[in-house]
């Protein structure tokens, strides 16, 4: 059997016999572990930098508020 022919076999047995559901399934746990991390990463932040965060806000707020009026 050629390549060719063999990667034709491939494609037509891939895309007749596979269930739909089989190759659309994506990597959900990988996106689960990353949504996790992600949270976790932005508690520690806040954990550690709550302070410098909330008076950074609050400073840029003051600026944006003393030019609008």
């Amino acid at each position: 059997m050629s390549r060719r022919a063999n990667h034709v076999f491939i494609a037509l047995r891939t895309r007749y016999f596979m269930r739909p559901t089989d190759s659309e399934r994506g990597d959900v746990p990988g996106w689960v572990m990353i949504t996790l991390m992600t949270a976790v990463i932005v508690v520690l932040i806040w954990g550690i930098a709550s302070k410098q965060l909330t008076d950074l806000l609050n400073s840029a707020f003051d600026k944006v508020s003393k030019q609008g009026g």
